[in-house]
């Protein structure tokens, strides 16, 4: 498993594997530079020394990659990349194929008018050792650079097309439509407490849950342990309520997930989100579509529009309109300085206006605090991506300097805030 973003999550939740039957081996990116895709097999191309599977990790399938292995196989491949049909081809990497499952060209997110295939890229690659060495660069991404490489030196690749369920979880829409599938799976299992808390098929509920009176669950919903929901809640489909959340009296909840110890006040709607763990959401909120950061505490009454997006340990003021991506409070702001002291009057609660201030701020200012890593400690302590810090402390270490200097904060940042923004 290569890691690099998020990895101390990754690694302290599976461990070594025996937990869930496995033996993992690491290996982690170095934090002075990003790998691309493809570039971060180097780091393990020690270990593969026979046909090998990549599979990115976020997706959720049921493709069944046996038969594409059989595929490659067959075909005497270089390389499968597992296929499967999309409405939207722009946004993903593009498969040309002919008769005999061969990909004659790849488009990596055409404009639409160029676009010549609907076959996207699922993110599973089957993959023989010797491909590895046509990788130039850690920065290489398979779509961009190395299937693309090997089309012209005429290696062989071979496209698996599937109607096999897939989804990518990058997203908020995926991750809903991730959660959908998962609670599809629990149909046919008797919930719990099923006849005298009115819960139906498919619910499941763990057994030190509490589940008040005239309580409608719709179901399918998963409820995990120590939850609890008060007196005549609605759980309307879709929806997952993870260990020791609690939802009061009143409050309706559709198509979301609350994260654990997540508490939802009296008399809210939720829909369409995801509440992170140990937010606290007050009297009356609505959030339509939305992603709610862990410890983030929005007030009563307050509106948080769909595609909105706030981030970890935000407090939202009560009867706010909230439209568009939350980074921090005041009391954590970027305040820019030219030195010890000088202030320049310009500071930054929002991605959009550490965007603002970075184009506007004096040079000084800039290199100032570039020198120092305070951008990219305050992107990673206060704004809790790794993903921007990582990018930003990139910059630093090529040690760019002047108009260039700004120039690549701004598009760092700004390439890291669209991608936010879609999720």
């Amino acid at each position: 498993m290569v890691t690099g973003y998020l990895r101390n999550q990754i690694m302290e939740y599976l461990g070594d594997g025996s937990n869930l039957g496995l033996r993992i081996t690491y290996a982690v990116e170095p934090d002075e530079f990003l790998c691309g895709t493809a570039g971060s097999l180097k780091l393990i191309e020690h270990l593969l020394d026979e046909t090998f599977l990549v599979a990115q990790a976020d997706t959720l399938s049921e493709i069944p990659l046996t038969e594409a292995l059989k595929l490659h196989r067959r075909n005497g491949a270089y390389a499968t990349i597992a296929l499967t049909r999309v409405k939207n081809p722009s946004v993903f990497g593009v498969a040309v194929i002919d008769a005999d499952s061969t990909i004659t060209e790849f488009q990596e997110k055409p404009p639409k008018e160029q676009v010549r295939s609907d076959l996207a890229s699922t993110g599973f690659y089957i993959l023989e050792p010797e491909a590895l060495d046509h990788i130039e660069s850690e920065k290489w991404d398979f779509a961009k650079d190395l299937f693309p490489r090997l089309l012209k030196l005429d290696k062989k690749l071979s496209g698996f097309v599937s109607e096999a369920f897939w989804v990518d979880i990058g997203s908020l829409s995926g991750y809903l439509r991730g959660t959908r599938w998962v609670l599809g799976g629990t149909n046919g299992k008797a919930p719990h407490n099923a006849d005298n808390a009115g819960l139906r098929n498919p619910v499941v509920t763990d057994a030190d849950a509490h589940v008040g009176r005239s309580v409608l669950i719709t179901g399918p919903a998963l409820i995990e342990k120590e939850v609890v929901i008060e007196d005549e809640a609605k759980i309307g489909q879709d929806c997952v309520i993870k260990r020791s959340a609690r939802i009061s009296s009143g409050t309706a909840l559709d198509r979301s997930v609350i994260m654990e110890r997540a508490s939802i006040g009296r008399d809210c709607t939720i829909s369409g989100s995801v509440i992170g763990q140990a937010a606290d959401l007050q009297r009356n909120v609505a959030v339509e579509g939305s992603i709610i950061g862990p410890g983030c505490v929005i007030g009563e009454g307050a509106h948080i529009l769909s595609g909105s997006r706030i981030w970890p340990n935000v407090r939202i003021e009560a009867n706010a309109r909230v439209n568009g991506i939350v980074a921090v409070p005041l009391e954590k702001a970027f305040y820019f300085y030219t030195g010890l002291g000088q202030y320049t009057g310009i500071l930054a609660t929002s991605i959009e206006e550490f965007v603002q201030a970075l184009e506007k701020a004096p040079m000084g200012s800039i290199e100032f605090h570039a020198s120092r890593r305070d951008f990219e400690k305050w992107v990673r302590q206060v704004l809790a991506s790794d993903e921007l810090a990582d990018g930003v402390e990139a910059i630093r270490r090529r040690a760019v300097t002047g108009e260039e200097l700004r120039r690549d904060l701004v598009e760092v940042t700004k390439e890291w805030a669209d991608k936010v923004s879609s999720r």
